[in-house]
């Protein structure tokens, strides 16, 4: 990847501004991919973000291309493609500045953090309105969080997280309840209807450009219960929100969507708290995978919070009780004391 890293400005990067080519080359902070990201300063015309991936012409880089080119054409804000060289693998984006969710949240007042965070929830319901009556289009429509998939994403925590980062050796009976929760809070949620959903909707993936917030990384889009999406912001890893906010938005988002009755409303509650668990879960699956195999430390200072909503969300429900002192002991714990 170096030797790729370093023949990036002689590549095709002049394609989104005729023959120029730029005058600097920056690289950026990357994500929890293996992607590589650049932004191109072309003298007199501004610049554009350089999204290398690491192999050319792989799945990932067809699924952004795709799934951008259809929410674009939804109306859906998302940046614009300049150019794609699918040899190389690289793909020339809008740039949108620096103004990342995470990092514009920690200077804003509490009301500016009310106004923002209430957008982002409005982004979510046109994102729903405008997929609602969809059943193709797109490869999201063929992909779904089954029961499969989200016991994919518990195996993968418990690989990367409790065995690799955390180097514990479970027992056959801890194994054992662990599976249990897994598989009970994978079967509730498997069970919900679905909705196109972003995935990674949360602060290092929403950008503020000027007064609108534009959605990033969205090729891992699939169709999932409605509460995944608001999981990943409000119980978001790398922002902590006031309780009061997070109740605040939840209402907000029911009475958009004309939930009325209580019970329904009750039950909405429920699945989003069983979506934080299973969400927060595969994250901190994602941040050992980072920390023991690919040595990226990026993620650690977001392994406290991601634990401590975990912690808080298996209290909430009696019938996880017999689950909770394996959680607490193989997960959280770990998760909060690690070095």
């Amino acid at each position: 990847m170096l030797d790729r890293e370093l023949e990036v400005e002689k590549r095709l990067l002049s394609a989104a501004w005729g023959t120029d080519l730029p005058s600097r080359v920056e690289k950026l902070a990357g994500d929890a991919s293996t992607r590589v990201y650049f932004r191109a300063l072309y003298p007199g015309k501004g610049s554009a973000i350089i999204m290398l991936q690491p192999h050319g012409g792989r799945d990932e880089e067809a699924a952004f291309l795709e799934i951008q080119e259809f929410l674009a054409a939804l109306g859906l804000p998302v940046p614009r493609v300049y150019a794609h060289d699918r040899n190389q693998g690289l793909v020339v984006l809008e740039d949108l500045g620096d103004n990342l969710l995470e990092s514009v949240v920690e200077r804003a007042s509490r009301t500016e953090l009310r106004e923002i965070y209430g957008e982002a929830v409005k982004l979510l319901l046109r994102m729903c309105l405008a997929t609602s009556n969809l059943t193709s289009g797109c490869r999201v429509f063929d992909l779904a969080f089954d029961e499969a998939k989200l016991m994919e994403e518990m195996h993968f925590f418990l690989t990367h997280f409790v065995e690799g980062l955390c180097k514990t050796k479970l027992s056959a009976a801890a194994s054992s309840i662990l599976e249990d929760f897994f598989l009970s809070i994978c079967r509730i949620l498997a069970e919900q209807p679905r909705i196109f959903t972003h995935r990674d909707f949360h602060s290092r993936n929403l950008i503020l450009q000027g007064n609108r917030l534009v959605m990033l990384d969205f090729q891992d889009a699939r169709m999932g219960p409605a509460q995944y999406d608001l999981a990943s912001l409000l119980r978001d890893s790398y922002v902590t929100l006031p309780e009061e906010l997070v109740e605040e938005l939840l209402t907000a988002y029911l009475d958009e969507i004309g939930e009325t009755k209580d019970s329904s409303r009750t039950r909405f509650r429920y699945i989003f708290d069983v979506m934080s668990l299973q969400r927060n879960i595969k994250a901190l699956g994602t941040f050992g995978y980072q920390l023991s195999v690919r040595g990226c430390g990026r993620y650690s200072s977001s392994i406290p919070r991601t634990a401590a909503y975990v912690s808080h969300n298996i209290g909430l429900y009696p019938e996880f009780a017999r689950f909770r002192s394996a959680v607490e002991k193989f997960i959280c714990e770990p998760a909060i004391n690690l070095p």
